[in-house]
């Protein structure tokens, strides 16, 4: 029989103790240990006991966790309000609120000093006697509402419940027997105040879902019911409802309001919806008139007295402030007068809270800056003292300003609005989670240093396939600390095992970590390298340069699904539909949406080449296209049905989910050789096969040309880095093609590999050890068929370098930006950040510093061949200053020389936010070859740096950094 434990944690009132499955393994601590207490045993459950005149969470929660303990054991707990009664209970209530927990405090029974007083905070014990005939009674004391309904999910998580198992299938391992560990939890307040999800452009998933199973055909009440128990679960309290115009406002929908009080949720209103309105579906112009304050404020403030007259008697945190419809600019924005208006409107506003007898210090109230309305907010505008400043990321994960010091004093302190999922410039990403957990952890971590501890809003689009995103932003805001110190890769690691169990804990993590690495460099919904007005044009992603990067990302992408499907094959069968919704189905979208376009990319090169093979990737580009069509109809064949409907794989329908164009060409009706070199667009054929819109093809692959390539040669091979480079083998015609090669000299050794259609890929290393130590050799190697040879020359320079020191090749050095020799107390790694995963960063405790020499540095050793002109090509994460009293500076210096100083907040937004990246060049002299030292000097706090290259002009062109040059 499986014995499960409830490992106790302790905390003081002030601390922020953990509380994830994953912090429960690392920092819980058991303080008053006693007998196990039975939960399920011998087929027999204690009876749940609550109060009947508690708050109706205390009991929904109740009957949560009995249904959770059912589909472990199979066994449910009844849920009662009479008196308690049977040798064993569970007793479950809100201190002040429940008669069952007074009665114990006053008792002296059950210690809740710790808990007392505090927001959403609890206490879980075992009490001996508790009443008349009752033995032993589990107790779950809440300090208020939200806090024993947090308290009794603690519960369910323990026993192995998933907060996902009604949202994602996640199935939980069954057990005949159940016993928790009768040690006392003390649970104090979460580290962020209110912590919630707007639920957003619900246009293609949620609402069409929400229309066919909730009886209000709307996202109604039964809807927001799950959406509500998955908010508890997950230790959240805060709802943004849809606003879209396809769905009618959250508080047009009768039972919705009520429905979120009986949850205990907060409701508020998105940034652009002021006092609970929706403006989309509620603003009616015909009867109201012009949505303008300057020019209509009597009509506004009613329309807003009217909700806030509705609604008071609920909890709520009031938007305060004014956009347009739809989250538009409004027209009285524009003008110069906009901060006085802006202004008189949250007067206004905090007027009409004064109407229904509350004190407008006392309400909270988030005044969001978003877009334009923070340009009017720094040109002086005054927001009270009281109202939260809600800080607003770029939507694309980078939080565009922060408090400065004297905003960090406010009493209403100051929170964030942030997107993991979005609709707009320069491009969606609405349809798969790819935000990484490092990325939130880094931006959210600024705004916890900051003192943006009030408001959390996530905007999680249709929430699901946010799910891990939206996970690990709650736990964050529940218990930043714990969660934080985590790192991307313990919290993925504990989160597998908790979802899925320990097994495959660390191949799920690892799996995952790959996936964002991967879909950080490039989204899937941006793999059009187009906007959302225009068609798809080819990647940037290289088929042709450092070892084809293209072809390097595909076949990642193609292990990946792979590894996906292995896990999912060895996990027991009811926890397969789960890991498709979290995992497979993700990843293997991620997967095909890579293939489609790089496939269509490669299917253009390969017909300008002449390679009868283009045929074959326009066709793998269709395949790809048509098996994200299949997973999306098995995702919503899942559940018996119940998600059909809900995964839409081509949100807004934009053209990058689309069939791509490809390039074909009609082959010669005999075998034909063709001879391509890495770098090199351009190919070598006896007779090239017939082009389908030659002109088109030509146009597509210019993007990929390195003007400095020789189609007659190799790079250049360097000992110290022992670099490998391939010659393309292919066909031109139709029937089988014998393909010779060979080197001219012992030290070239060429290594085959297989491609489609009978090509190959021909990989020439060097025998470093067939080459006199410090000499340069040159040689050839010659490929050969259907009566035709072709030479390509190779060069190689036998020159070492001890093993791991930053080297030139080719005409650069690149490296990594963890690959430091020295770094000063300032800087940080910043582990799975960025594109390379090994980011660093500027301390946030440093202050703006005028004097670069006086700042802390990191230092790169590295060694040149080649000496005169260079280009410092540094490569930083496209975030922004932390906030008005800082820039986003760094300073650069080689060899001692003077220090340039770069401001990396001048760059091409839209651009950087899909590549994650920005790219800063300065120029340098580099006076001769041997060895140099590069110092980075730390300006500004959080600037996140990357990865750099020195560019003697050996840069080839590619999306991607080039591969480190380092010494093996």
């Amino acid at each position: 029989m499986a014995l499960v434990r409830i490992m106790a944690a302790l905390s003081v009132a002030a601390a922020i103790p953990g509380l994830t499955p994953v912090q429960a393994l690392a920092q819980q601590r058991t303080v008053a240990a006693s007998a196990a207490f039975p939960l399920v045993e011998a087929g027999v459950a204690p009876t749940i006991f609550v109060s009947a005149g508690d708050a109706p969470v205390v009991e929904i929660a109740a009957r949560a966790f009995a249904g959770d303990v059912e589909r472990v054991s199979g066994v449910r707990p009844d849920v009662s309000q009479a008196a308690p009664e049977g040798r064993l209970a569970i007793l479950a209530g809100t201190i002040g609120g429940s008669p069952l927990i007074d009665r114990l405090i006053a008792e002296g029974r059950l210690t809740v000093d710790a808990v007392k007083g505090q927001s959403e905070a609890y206490t879980i014990a075992v009490v001996d006697k508790p009443s008349p005939g009752v033995a032993r009674a589990l107790v779950v004391a809440g300090a208020d509402r939200r806090g024993t309904a947090y308290g009794i999910f603690r519960l369910s998580e323990q026993i192995g419940v998933s907060p996902w198992i009604w949202w994602a299938e996640v199935a939980p391992d069954r057990r005949a027997t159940l016993m928790l560990d009768a040690g006392t939890i003390v649970q104090g307040s979460p580290s962020v105040r209110y912590r919630g999800i707007f639920l957003n452009d619900e246009d293609w998933s949620l609402r069409p879902w929400a229309t066919a199973n909730d009886p209000s055909g709307d996202i109604g009440p039964a809807t927001h019911a799950r959406i509500f128990e998955l908010l508890l679960r997950l230790r959240a309290n805060f709802l943004w409802p849809a606003m879209h115009k396809v769905t009618s406002a959250f508080n047009q929908v009768q039972g919705n309001a009520e429905m979120a009080d009986r949850y205990a949720i907060v409701m508020g209103a998105s940034h652009a919806e002021p006092m609970l309105r929706n403006n989309v579906a509620e603003w009616n112009f015909e009867q109201r008139g012009e949505f303008n304050y300057a020019k209509n404020r009597l009509n506004i403030v009613q329309y807003w007295r009217d909700r806030v007259r509705a609604n008071h008697q609920y909890e709520n945190v009031y938007t305060v402030g004014m956009r347009g419809i739809h989250d538009s600019p409004a027209e009285m924005n524009r003008g110069s007068d906009g901060v006085r208006l802006l202004e008189q409107v949250v007067t206004d506003q905090r007027e009409l809270l004064k109407e229904v007898g509350k004190d407008p210090a006392a309400v909270p109230q988030v005044f969001v800056p978003y877009k334009e309305v923070l340009d009017i907010y720094r040109k002086g505008m005054t927001v009270p003292d009281d109202v939260t400043l809600g800080w607003v990321d770029d939507n694309y994960g980078y939080i565009r300003q922060l408090s400065t010091k004297a905003e960090q004093k406010r009493s209403g302190g100051a929170g964030v609005y942030y997107h993991i999922s979005y609709w707009g410039v320069p491009n969606d990403y609405l349809w798969l989670d790819s935000t990484p957990p490092a990325l939130i952890g880094e931006e959210m971590g600024k705004a916890f240093a900051t003192n943006a501890r009030r408001l959390w809003v996530l905007n999680v689009g249709d929430l699901k396939p946010g799910e891990k995103g939206l996970n690990y932003f709650m736990d964050l805001a529940y218990d930043f600390e714990g969660t934080s110190k985590l790192g991307q890769r313990g919290w993925l690691r504990g989160w597998a095992e908790t979802t899925f169990g320990p097994e495959q804990a660390d191949a799920i993590a690892a799996l995952l970590g790959d996936y964002y690495r991967l879909n950080f460099a490039r989204k899937p919904e941006h793999m059009g390298w187009n906007t959302a007005e225009t068609a798809p044009r080819p990647t940037e992603f290289s088929p042709v340069a450092y070892g084809d990067e293209a072809g390097i990302r595909a076949a990642e992408f193609r292990a990946l699904d792979q590894r996906a499907e292995a896990i999912s094959a060895k996990l027991p069968a009811e926890k397969r539909e789960g890991f498709y919704h979290l995992i497979l189905y993700p990843v293997r979208g991620s997967a095909l949406m890579n293939a489609k376009m790089l496939s269509a990319d490669r299917s253009f090169l390969y017909a300008h080449q002449g390679r009868a093979s283009a045929n074959l990737y326009a066709d793998a580009a269709a395949e790809a296209y048509r098996g994200i069509k299949k997973a999306t109809a098995v995702y919503n064949a899942t559940g018996d049905g119940k998600w059909a409907q809900f995964m839409h794989d081509e949100p807004r329908y934009q053209s990058v989910f689309n069939m791509p164009p490809v390039g074909r060409v009609t082959p010669l009706t005999q075998p034909g050789l063709g001879v391509a070199v890495e770098g090199a667009i351009d190919a070598w054929t006896q007779q090239p096969a017939r082009t389908f819109e030659a002109a088109d093809t030509a146009l597509r692959v210019e993007r990929w040309r390195n003007q400095s390539v020789s189609n007659e040669r190799l790079p250049l091979f360097e000992r110290a880095t022992d670099r490998r480079y391939f010659i393309d083998a292919f066909n031109t015609g139709s029937g089988a093609l014998d393909i010779r090669a060979a080197g001219s000299a012992p030290w070239i050794e060429i290594e085959r590999e297989a491609k489609p259609g009978g090509d190959q890929r021909l990989w020439v290393s060097i025998d470093w050890s067939k080459l006199k130590a410090g000499a340069s050799a040159a040689g050839t190697v010659t490929v050969s068929a259907a009566g035709a040879s072709r030479s390509i020359a190779v060069e190689a320079r036998n020159v070492a370098a001890p093993k791991g020191m930053l080297v030139e090749d080719n005409r650069i050095i690149a490296f990594n930006a963890g690959r430091y020799a020295v770094a000063q107390p300032g800087w940080q790694r910043m582990p799975d950040l960025g594109r390379s995963g090994h980011a660093i960063a500027t301390s946030l405790e440093l202050p703006s510093a005028a004097d670069p020499a006086r700042t802390p540095y990191v230092e790169y050793r590295f060694r040149t061949t080649s000496r005169g002109a260079a280009k410092l090509r540094a490569t930083l994460l496209p975030s922004f200053a932390l906030s008005a009293e800082n820039k986003l500076r760094y300073g650069v210096s080689i060899d001692g020389g003077p220090i340039t100083v770069v401001d990396a907040d001048k760059r091409d937004w839209g651009d950087g936010v899909e590549r994650n990246a920005m790219t800063s060049v300065t120029d340098w002299t580099i006076a001769s070859a041997g060895e140099h030292r590069l110092r980075v000097y730390a300006l500004d706090p959080g600037v996140v740096l990357d990865s750099f290259v020195i560019d003697f002009g050996g840069l080839a062109r590619s999306y991607q950094a080039p591969p480190e040059t380092i010494a093996n």
